[in-house]
């Protein structure tokens, strides 16, 4: 039984799993957390019936505070290697998901709460969001790598040598955040873009977010290749042809009774 990370379905549609980071009061981060987190991740990424995830905080403080700086002061090297193995394999998991996984950041999002951000495909946050790079402030590294995958060197390297913090219009005006609303929008928001999303094939989503991974950092050349060999798979599934058909009718596309 999971004490601090729960797994609920959306009442607007089965497919959306929405995964809740729950530890009072902010949410900071202890290996149990963490390991319930990379449960809950891997569950849904073994459930064929999700197509999308969505991965928020309880309460309407904070996302994810970073880690629980009471088992900081307890690490040595070698504790300090077993937590974050645990911590990069959460990370992974997030990014190499089977489904898109939507960030719904409420509040602050600092340290490893920003990586958790970052390893999403997508994020939307509430207005009283705020974003930081704490780890010089309390003698850790790490975080810095994964944000950088999404904003400008010079930004990570600004907030990772002050530890300032930053809000979500910050973020929102260099394309990191795809909607920043009220907190009291901030599930349904992400939920209507969950609900795009699974309008469309399962099968074709799940190959194209596992062609964008593996081109994130090819050249522009050996990239498109793999996204043509991409195209030639999926054209070769029933419900791509269903796909097609509901365009060319003009009707919605009934993806569950194609043969999957």
């Amino acid at each position: 039984m999971s004490e601090h990370v729960h797994i609920t379905r959306s009442p607007q549609h089965e497919g959306i799993a929405i995964i809740t980071i729950d530890r009072p009061p902010r949410n900071a981060m202890s290996l149990q957390a963490h390991r319930e987190l990379l449960a809950a991740v891997r569950q849904t990424h073994d459930d064929l019936a999700v197509q999308c995830v969505i991965i928020t905080g309880a309460g309407d403080k904070s996302f994810v505070a970073g880690g629980d700086l009471n088992e900081h002061v307890q690490l040595d090297a070698q504790s300090a290697q077993v937590r974050t193995a645990v911590i990069r394999d959460v990370f992974t998991a997030v990014r190499r998901h089977r489904v898109p996984v939507i960030a719904a950041v409420n509040g602050y999002a600092l340290g490893g709460g920003l990586a958790l951000m970052a390893s999403c495909d997508m994020v939307v946050a509430s207005d009283n969001a705020r974003f930081s790079l704490p780890e010089v402030k309390v003698g850790v590294m790490g975080g810095t790598r994964h944000l950088r995958r999404i904003v400008p060197d010079k930004v990570v390297r600004m907030m990772a040598f002050t530890g300032k913090m930053v809000d979500a219009h910050y973020f929102h005006a260099l394309g990191v955040i795809h909607e920043v609303v009220p907190l009291a929008e901030l599930m349904p928001a992400a939920t209507r873009l969950a609900l795009e999303i699974c309008e469309h094939s399962p099968q074709c989503i799940e190959l194209m977010k596992e062609t964008l991974n593996l081109t994130e950092h090819m050249e522009l050349d050996e990239g498109y290749h793999v996204e043509c060999y991409a195209t030639s798979i999926i054209k070769s599934t029933p419900q791509a042809q269903e796909a097609v058909r509901a365009v060319l009718e003009k009707r919605k596309p009934d993806f569950k009774n194609a043969a999957r």
